[in-house]
């Protein structure tokens, strides 16, 4: 299996107000384990722009969950500051909040007809077992052009090890192939298409090959991978969500794996 590296064209940006939220809120199954609140932050640009008769300015808003268990905090906050930037990276999202913004306030000074731009990043629980923390990242930016860019992001965590869990961890790599396999036929039916249709017609598979990817997470019906926009299909098609039932993997998972499945029952 290959592995898609996701590009995001991520900026730059800054967080001075900060709400907090109190609760937790898990997922469709599974109990809450581990102790967390919800808290918001946004920032506005100074810079106010003219935009069909009204003023309006550059933000970035984020809400995300924070942990009482630091070394699950220490996981969860590095996976919600983006660093897709290869040039930069930060160590907080509001290091990261600093820099759009300043971005923004830099570029407008040279932008004949600047544009307010913007980045929202909603970072919510779906699962919390004994064992298993699954978040999903829903990460929209516009910084000009045509249209703006978007993105969801599975995190996974091993809860008895306080560590991030990855795909090997589910299924084995040497089962990767396999994996494939079936998911292409389930891919196929989704899709409508024949067992022999040339996948190019229609999809951005590398070597004209289906694969999945790595961002992935499990729920109470099975392995869940998401494709971004770009990633298979045209902007305009938007994102593809590829459900594989765990009776048709349940003999390739390791037995982490199956653990955790039986904990989203």
């Amino acid at each position: 299996m290959k592995v898609l590296y996701l590009i995001f064209f991520f900026a730059f940006i800054i967080i001075t107000a900060c709400e907090t939220r109190p609760g937790s809120d898990a997922g469709s199954s599974g109990v809450d384990t581990l102790q967390y609140s919800y808290q918001t932050y946004s920032l506005q640009s100074k810079h106010l722009i003219d935009n069909e008769e009204k003023k309006d300015t550059t933000y970035f808003n984020a809400a995300y969950p924070r942990f009482e268990d630091q070394a699950i905090q220490g996981l969860v906050a590095r996976n919600i500051t983006s660093n897709n930037n290869p040039d930069s990276t930060y160590d907080s999202l509001e290091e990261e909040a600093e820099a759009f913004i300043s971005n923004f306030d830099d570029f407008i000074e040279m932008d004949e007809y600047p544009r307010a731009w913007f980045t929202d990043i909603q970072a919510k629980v779906i699962q919390n077992t004994p064992n298993y923390l699954a978040l999903c990242i829903d990460h929209s930016e516009y910084t000009g052009g045509a249209h703006g860019n978007y993105a969801t992001l599975f995190f996974n965590y091993d809860l008895s090890r306080r560590d991030t869990l990855g795909l090997g961890e589910v299924i084995p790599t040497e089962h990767w192939e396999t994996l494939d396999s079936i998911a292409e036929v389930i891919f196929r039916e989704q899709e409508n298409l024949s067992t022999s249709q040339d996948l190019s017609d229609a999809y951005f598979f590398e070597d004209n090959t289906f694969h999945l990817n790595t961002n992935f997470t499990l729920n109470s019906k099975g392995l869940l991978f998401l494709y971004n926009v770009y990633e298979i299909k045209p902007y305009a098609a938007g994102t593809t969500e590829l459900l594989i039932p765990y009776p048709s993997i349940e003999q390739l998972m390791t037995e982490k794996g199956k653990k955790i499945r039986a904990e989203l029952k």
